[in-house]
């Protein structure tokens, strides 16, 4: 069935309030929400609760999903960042929010939230600029989501800060040693990576002199998500490991 004008209009201004209103995402949306989460499964990443909001609510103005995909995909609503590919920062809350409440509902489910900084970022704009910086920065996340799809778990992938991303990692095998090891050998291909570009001598801005600072890699923090705690409670677990790595 080919979408009338009409319809056309309410699946975009649908579009727009899904990417652009944070009232209107997430595990707030009683009413279809929980529908569109059985669509994507048990969990899913925002992006995808997103989209299966959307096509649900076109089947019901008669909009088959090949022609709901397209105007999802024109409306804009379908986005990531520019520089890593990953998920925008609005998503990570929903994401880590919908984490909580499937693990509170099966307690077979493990579930972690991993938040990563780049070590010295300040160091590859001074030596690179921006462009060639966002380069390096795109390549360091390509290699550290890598490793963490490699693990065999659910994942979802978000860029939140100027140097931070991070990850939700879910499955019933998942196992925080296991995260970090494989978050361990991904900074060892990233350092590896760094020399191979000459990089590994750059200057750390912030601590000028301390060659334990130069160069890049990444700095990781794991927490546990038990389907108890809120999800700042969550974020800030990650944060103080990642700041106690930063003072060392």
């Amino acid at each position: 069935m080919t979408p009338t004008p009409s319809k056309v209009f309410w699946l975009l201004v649908l579009a727009a309030s899904l990417s652009g209103c944070p009232s209107t995402t997430g595990l707030k949306q009683a009413t279809d929400a929980d529908a569109a989460q059985t669509s994507a499964g048990v969990f899913a990443c925002e992006s995808v609760f997103r989209e299966e909001k959307f096509i649900l609510e076109a089947a019901k103005m008669g909009v088959s999903r090949p022609d709901a995909m397209t105007l999802y995909t024109f409306s804009g609503a379908k986005t990531s960042d520019v520089v890593t590919g990953f998920a925008p920062a609005g998503d990570r809350g929903p994401t880590v929010e919908r984490a909580i409440k499937a693990v509170a509902a099966d307690p077979q489910l493990k579930a972690f939230y991993v938040e990563v900084d780049i070590q010295n970022l300040g160091g590859l704009n001074n030596k690179l600029g921006h462009s060639g910086a966002d380069e390096v920065f795109r390549e360091m996340t390509t290699i550290t989501e890598r490793h963490i799809q490699n693990l065999g778990s659910d994942s979802c992938s978000f860029r939140h800060g100027g140097d931070e991303f991070s990850f939700v990692v879910m499955g019933p095998n998942a196992a925080k040693i296991d995260i970090e090891a494989t978050l361990a050998r991904a900074n060892a291909e990233i350092k590896g990576y760094i020399a191979q570009r000459g990089l590994s001598e750059i200057p750390h801005p912030k601590h000028l002199g301390n060659q334990s600072k130069y160069g890049a890699g990444i700095i990781f923090g794991v927490s546990r998500i038990d389907g108890q705690e809120t999800a700042k409670e969550v974020y800030g677990a990650a944060d103080k490991i990642v700041e106690a790595k930063k003072s060392q």
